[in-house]
């Protein structure tokens, strides 16, 4: 099995609306692929629901090699194992192929999020209400609620795997086939680890062609990649009605036009994922390591009066990789990134991060918290807590699921690599362990960012440094001294804003050091720190949300690029003399919309970008968390640049 590529990669200013933004030309555009063929009619193979509403129940079925439950694997790890691949990619391509108008569809499940703000199992909307998506954002309720969706995507998706096995001729192939189908869950997309040498944080499978080589029940086909994009079939404009979703006939990322004759770039994806890659390790470390009360993890809804420390949230992390990852197409937004087939695996990971924070801190969890953007049945200012229905998700009962009932991802059949129950260990030690060792320091006492920009990864995670050694140093450049006495310093810009300030998404770049004027440059310069991404709805009607408490908060860190600039001999040194006025000289911002229109910052005023740092305690082993002092503040960046005290 392999991806078939096509094209000429070069850039090629062009034309028009975006005629400054860069794309990668095609001399010709590609082929429409097929669907798998199985020979039958494909109906026959799907199993109809029977009941009166249909159940999320997870998979019973299947075991791991170590007892526990199967595990939801990283998908290049999918990818290894290539009957459970096969599996995987005939399952998609049969659930985006189903008619759209089947409950079990990929258009009907994925509906469910946002558009077509219909009602799913029959799960009616509350007064007024009609026109959202079942999804709670800036809500407490935000990482419990996708539980049970993940959930039912993937025993959907399970019992497509189980019948494709089933498919194939009798004898040990088969058999082979059926054994791996029992086992199968979806995978998850880590956007945060260091991606495998010379390859991009966006996985070539994902990206890479929009086609695939599959052997299957009826042999060998080339059939439409189906994480590549998803067709829709047909595009119903009077679901799909904001421009430029009602012209394009399947999911776009990084479109080259907002017409009906767009493409794709993941490319650019590509290279603007991995110029942010430093914050994404930075910013989930962080969680991981300083945010232990659920109330602020789960979500990006400021809360006045909140510690310095306390601006991040998995929701404003996951909106940096919506943003990046669409720019501009399908994914950007909240009511149609669900139709892409990234959304899924990028949402796993968000589960899984959620299930590892939850390891790590057991006792924290939902508690009352009011709605601050209403949903397709709960309006913004309700009360949501542990016992809120999690619509429109049924239990076998007929009732809902609520995040009570979906605390523990074995509810559900699945659990994920770091934390499967493996006997003889503390879930506790052993998810901090692999914290420290996909995103953070060794038990060298490493400061935990370090290995996303200065030195290769796996150099430093299989390296044992003298804490009382000479400062590292790189090249003839100035010696930077990376651990003094297990401590560093971790600086972060905090960024307060309105989500709805621009009536759409938008983009805030921090800079540090110059750049170009181009709004179409600046993910990709140089000098940039990151990209954070605010993720919000199509148009402007703001009747979903209480939008006097609209304000949501992100952080990017910035001890990655003064790290680099002490390196380059920029900055002195890492101590708080030197870093301060170096940051109060260099620290820029820029706002721009998703189609690269810049924004004057003076049109956002809500914007406030400040700058904080902490003192850390670098872990003696692999199995303990850093210990974080207290955030203390220094400045605001002005909108024209500068510090303002």
């Amino acid at each position: 099995m392999h991806f078939n590529s096509f094209g000429i990669h070069f850039l090629l200013p062009i034309l028009g609306h975006l005629s400054t933004r860069p794309v990668y030309a095609s001399p010709t555009l590609p082929p429409e692929y097929p669907s798998y063929n199985y020979g039958v009619d494909r109906n026959t193979l799907i199993k109809r629901q029977s009941q009166s509403f249909l159940a999320v129940t997870g998979i019973p079925s299947g075991n791991a090699s170590n007892g526990s439950v199967p595990l939801r694997l990283e998908i290049r790890d999918l990818e290894k194992d290539q009957t459970m691949w096969t599996l995987y990619i005939l399952g998609l391509d049969m659930m985006q192929n189903m008619d759209q108008t089947d409950q079990t569809s990929w258009y009907e499940i994925m509906g469910i999020h946002g558009r077509p703000f219909l009602p799913f199992d029959n799960v009616q909307p509350a007064n007024g209400m009609q026109d959202h998506g079942y999804c709670p954002h800036q809500s407490i309720l935000f990482p419990t609620w996708h539980r049970p969706y993940l959930a039912l995507y993937e025993q959907v998706l399970h019992g497509l795997v189980e019948q494709i096995a089933g498919q194939y001729p009798p004898g040990p192939v088969r058999d082979q086939y059926v054994t791996a189908a029992k086992n199968f869950r979806i995978p998850y997309w880590d956007w945060a680890a260091a991606p495998p040498t010379g390859q991009s944080i966006l996985p070539i499978s994902v990206g890479g062609s929009p086609s695939i080589d599959i052997d299957g029940p009826a042999g060998e086909q080339t059939i439409a990649n189906p994480l590549f994009s998803y067709s829709f079939k047909p595009l119903n404009t009077a679901q799909l009605p904001d421009a430029p979703f009602n012209q394009w006939v399947e999911t776009m990322r990084y479109p080259t036009s907002q017409q009906a004759s767009a493409s794709s770039q993941n490319n650019l994806v590509a290279q603007q994922l991995d110029n942010n890659a430093p914050s994404f390790r930075s910013r989930l470390y962080n969680l991981f390591t300083n945010y232990h009360d659920y109330a602020t993890f789960s979500n990006e809804a400021w809360i006045p009066n909140a510690n310095p420390s306390g601006w991040d949230s998995i929701e404003s992390l996951h909106d940096q990789i919506h943003g990046l990852t669409g720019s501009g197409g399908h994914m950007s937004y909240i009511d149609y990134s669900a139709f892409d087939p990234l959304f899924m695996l990028h949402h796993t990971m968000v589960d899984r991060c959620f299930a590892m924070w939850q390891a790590i801190n057991p006792t924290s969890y939902v508690v009352p918290e009011p709605a601050t953007m209403g949903t397709f049945t709960i309006p913004a200012s309700q009360i949501e807590d542990a016992n809120t229905p999690l619509t429109p998700f049924h239990t076998s009962n007929g009732g809902f699921w609520t995040s009570n009932l979906a605390r523990s991802t074995t509810t559900f059949g699945y659990a994920y690599p770091e934390t499967s129950n493996t006997s003889g260990f503390n879930m506790s030690s052993k998810v901090i362990a692999a914290v420290n060792t996909l995103y953070g320091p060794s038990s060298s006492g490493l400061r935990p960012s370090m290995p996303s920009s200065i030195l290769e990864r796996d150099q430093l995670l299989n390296t044992t440094f003298d804490k009382h050694a000479e400062p590292l140093r790189f090249g003839a450049k100035t010696a930077l001294r990376v651990v003094a006495s297990s401590q560093y310093q971790e600086w972060i810009a905090n960024i307060l804003v309105k989500k709805h300030a621009l009536s759409g998404p938008f983009f805030i770049h921090i800079f540090l050091g110059p750049f170009a004027p181009e709004a179409w440059k600046w993910s990709f310069e140089p000098n940039l720190v990151a990209t954070h991404s605010i993720f919000d709805r199509a148009g402007s009607d703001m009747s979903y949300c209480n939008c006097t408490k609209d304000l949501v908060t992100g952080t990017i860190p910035l001890t990655d690029s003064i790290a680099k600039a002490v390196a380059d001999g920029k900055c002195k040194s890492m101590d708080q003399a030197d870093v301060e006025p170096y940051l109060a000289q260099n620290l820029q911002y820029r706002v721009s919309l998703l189609n690269d229109t810049e924004v004057d910052n003076s049109k956002v005023p809500s914007l406030k970008v400040s700058i904080v740092s902490a003192t850390v305690q670098a872990p003696t082993s692999d199995e303990q968390l850093p210990r974080w002092g207290k955030m203390r503040g220094y400045f605001n960046i002005n909108c024209t640049g500068g510090a303002k005290y």
